[in-house]
């Protein structure tokens, strides 16, 4: 019994703990699924950050390695957004959204960059 109690255990584990990340590549990062969505993004999210230098390079470049950003008139001024996730509900008004917010200097150098996520 001991011993099916730590299988069971071992596998929840395992289950629990996989993901499933992929390193980024630009047409991976860009393709589309249903909705208008990135199917990819948040699988690639990780190795980006964690792999690729976002801080210190230029604006071309940024649109060189991601592509365009989704930017709205709203946005924040200098700043680059790239959606990673948007979860909908039973109606057309999202529930989870997850972006990627690049912030330029004044000489559209990115200076930092974060993951924002809204819940509603």
């Amino acid at each position: 019994m001991e011993k099916l109690k730590f299988t069971l255990l071992s596998l929840c584990f395992v289950l629990f703990s996989c993901k499933n990340d992929m390193k980024f590549e630009k047409s991976g990062w860009n393709q589309k699924g249903d909705l208008n969505s990135y199917k990819n993004r948040e699988n690639m999210l990780e190795d980006l950050t964690n792999n690729h230098k976002l801080k210190g390079i230029s604006y071309s470049k940024v649109i060189d390695l991601l592509g365009l950003p989704e930017n709205y008139s709203d946005e924040k001024f200098n700043t680059l957004s790239y959606n990673i996730v948007t979860e909908y509900g039973n109606d057309i008004d999202p529930v989870y959204i997850k972006i990627l917010e690049i912030k330029l200097t004044k000489d559209s150098i990115v200076e930092n960059y974060k993951i924002v996520e809204i819940e509603n």
